[in-house]
């Protein structure tokens, strides 16, 4: 994995002030970001190698970041993420480029560069070899549409009287996985879920367990 930054600013055509924004025609408060350098710069970076890569326009208006996107990210061998400031973008640099627009959220940063850190930070971790046990990526939060992962337990096994439940320290496997189960349905948000729902041997583990492993 390799990460390099570039500055939109390296070229901007204003060498005197390194302008990269201007106000809005027909008036609004802030600043909206130039087309020039960013698309200059774009093209630039994208010319530097014989793949030009993914470019992805962090940006609010985007598709909304979930795993199995970030999954499909990391098999992308080159991406290129274009960070805006102030107001937003020029349309025109969206028409011209034609990125993959991503939102990390339905929310507004400052800028890209956090939001860059975060698709960053998601798509490292499917490269293998990054994480100590690669299996781990496999039950957790999000790794199926609107599911959550169990909660997790380590020593001691008491903390200000609150246990570990049993049903963790017997060494019955198949206990175990049922018990996580039913903890990561009761945990999950169906109205969020793209992916299965929950089925009727859902429903009996969750409410017919008799509160077994209840924590």
């Amino acid at each position: 994995m390799e990460i390099h930054r570039w500055n939109i600013r390296d070229w901007t055509p204003d060498l005197k002030h390194r302008k990269v924004d201007d106000r809005p025609f027909g008036g609004g408060p802030g600043m909206v970001m130039m087309p020039e350098p960013a698309v200059a710069a774009v093209e630039a970076v994208q010319a530097m190698n014989p793949d030009p890569g993914l470019l992805v326009m962090l940006t609010p208006a985007g598709e909304r970041l979930n795993q199995s996107m970030v999954a499909e990210l990391a098999q992308k061998q080159r991406i290129l993420l274009l960070c805006g400031r102030y107001e937003g973008f020029d349309e025109r640099i969206r028409l011209t480029l034609r990125p993959r627009e991503i939102s990390a959220g339905d929310f507004v940063c400052n800028g890209g560069e956090v939001p860059a850190m975060v698709v960053i930070d998601s798509v490292i971790r499917l490269l293998p070899g990054v994480l100590g046990d690669e299996t781990s990526v496999l039950e957790e939060s999000h790794s199926e549409p609107g599911r959550l992962e169990y909660p997790q337990y380590t020593r001691p096994r008491v903390f200000r009287g609150l246990a570990v439940p049993d049903v963790l320290l017997g060494g019955d496997h198949g206990a175990i996985e049922q018990w996580r189960r039913e903890q990561s349905l009761l945990r999950s948000r169906p109205q969020q879920t793209t992916g299965p729902e929950r089925t009727d041997d859902d429903e009996k583990q969750i409410h017919g367990s008799g509160g077994k492993g209840a924590d």
